[in-house]
This record gives C-alpha cells, sequence and structure tokens, in this order.
C-alpha cells in the first residue's frame, strides 16, 4: 500500500462523506485499504455526527424578537451604541460575533463557496487537457465524460478560481496514453496552486464486447489532484489530467480515478505578439 494512494482514497471518502455518502459505501468500493480506512472514516462520522447542532425555530424567532425590541428602543444614539446600551452585555457579544461571521462570510466564505469564474481565451497564460492511462479502457467501446465545471486552488491560501470547460464532453477510449484533449484555455492569475478539481455531471460506458451501457461510478461526484504547479505570465501552462478506470474487482462495475503518476503540468515560452 503506498501511502499517497491511502491519502487519496481517505480524502475522497471524506469528500463523499461530507456530502452525505455513508461510511460501508467507502469501504466497499476500496476493500484492499477498509482495514486502516474504516477507524478513521468511523470516527470522522462519529465526531460530525456529535457536534452537528442547528437552533430549533423557536429559539430562532425568539432571538429575532429580542433584536427587533431592543433596535425599537434606539433614540439618537448611533446604532452601534444604542445596542450596547439596550442589549445585556452577553447579548452585545453575541450580536457582535454574528456580524463577524456576517464579514467572514462576505470577505472569506463567499469567494471559497463561489470562486471567481476564469474567461476563456485562445491565447492564454494556461491551457487544460485531458488524458486516459489505459488500466480497463479497453473494455470499452465508448467512455464518455461530462466535465460542468474545474476548480484550482492556490497554494498556502483559501483562493479558488474556476472555469466551464469549452469542450464538456471527452471520450477517454480516444485519449490512451500520450493522447490527449484540451477542454480549456485561457488567462489564469501568475502564482503557485496546490490541487486541481474536476466537477463531473455524467459518466456513460458502453462495452466493447456487449455493446451493454454500465455504470461507471464517481465517488464524490469528482476528481480529484494533490499536485503543486506554477502558473507564469510569460509563458504557457499546459495542464493535463489524466483519468483512469478500473475495474472493481470481479463485480462487472467500474471506478473513475485520478491518475497521479500522469498527470502534470508543462511550460513553453509564450508568444506575446
Amino acid at each position: 500500500m503506498r501511502i499517497e494512494d491511502f491519502d487519496r482514497v481517505l480524502d475522497e471518502c471524506i469528500d463523499r462523506i461530507n456530502h452525505g455518502d455513508n461510511v460501508a459505501d467507502c469501504l466497499s468500493d476500496y476493500p484492499a485499504y477498509s482495514e486502516k480506512l474504516g477507524p478513521l472514516l468511523q470516527s470522522m462520522h462519529d465526531v460530525q455526527k456529535t457536534y452537528t447542532f442547528a437552533p430549533s425555530a423557536d429559539t430562532k424567532r425568539a432571538g429575532r424578537q429580542r433584536f427587533y425590541a431592543a433596535l425599537g428602543k434606539q433614540e439618537r444614539m448611533t446604532p452601534v451604541l444604542s445596542l450596547f446600551r439596550v442589549i445585556p452585555r452577553s447579548a452585545a457579544w453575541a450580536t457582535i460575533a454574528v456580524l463577524v461571521l456576517a464579514i467572514a462570510g462576505i470577505l472569506v466564505i463567499q469567494p471559497i463557496l463561489n470562486p471567481p469564474t476564469l474567461i476563456s481565451s485562445p491565447d492564454g497564460n494556461f491551457a487544460f487537457l485531458i488524458s486516459d492511462e489505459p488500466n480497463d479502457i479497453g473494455d470499452f467501446e465508448s467512455l464518455n465524460v461530462t466535465i460542468s465545471r474545474v476548480v484550482l486552488q492556490a497554494a498556502n491560501s483559501l483562493k479558488r478560481l474556476e472555469f466551464a470547460p469549452e469542450t464538456e464532453t471527452v471520450d477517454l477510449t480516444r485519449l490512451r496514453g500520450e493522447q490527449s484533449q484540451e477542454i480549456w484555455r485561457g488567462d489564469v492569475p501568475a502564482g503557485q496552486y496546490s490541487q486541481v478539481h474536476i466537477y463531473v455531471s455524467a459518466v456513460t460506458g458502453k462495452l466493447e464486447l456487449t455493446g451493454q451501457t454500465v455504470n461507471v461510478k464517481l465517488p464524490g461526484g469528482k476528481l480529484h489532484l494533490s499536485m503543486p504547479f506554477e502558473v507564469t505570465a510569460d509563458t504557457v501552462t499546459s495542464f493535463t489530467f489524466d483519468i483512469t478506470v478500473v475495474a472493481n474487482g470481479n463485480k462487472g462495475k467500474y471506478i473513475l480515478k485520478p491518475q497521479i503518476g500522469e498527470s502534470g503540468a508543462r511550460h513553453e515560452q509564450r508568444s506575446l505578439e
């Protein structure tokens, strides 16, 4: 068991559980890792369950009533000072906390949940390509993957950027080995990046021998690579994200996975004419 493979599987399973999947499904998809993976995922699930809290409707309604009552007692004082005068100290600190969280939501959380969308350009400094590592792709007559968006994570930062591919659907059977297909090109801010996320809306596979359509599973609905790379203004960075399809034992099922060993960035001098 390679450490980097286990880390990738663990990260994938955590993301699945955060999106509502259960521990048993994750373990069944990765039986080779289940002994080591099981206790970690179960612990995370237990902690998540213990500390999940949502105030009741009555509690939220009572809080709003107290807040509006305090506002009604204001006279000519500034809004902030009047709140401190009419609200008990504990409630005042609670109000400050709410304001701080609201500001944090606008300045920090909102850009993470809704990262800025990059615009495509034929002369951009960044190209994104898809390729396929030929593990079990030979079983397929066609394997179409539809990509809704790609997210780039800046290194040592919460900054995220995203773009919608110009070519949304790729057939992995046509991209084996050294073959690749560019799905987006545009300008990306220069800097260090650490992760790439591909969000997939559909996967359709057709078997070569039988012509049967099969379900190809993509846990969590996305593919994720943790791989540092740099984007500069004076070069064109071509990043190839390699995807592989692997048979899940003898169950007749298949799983899409990122292939870190065949993925990565290369740089070419950019023509600025």
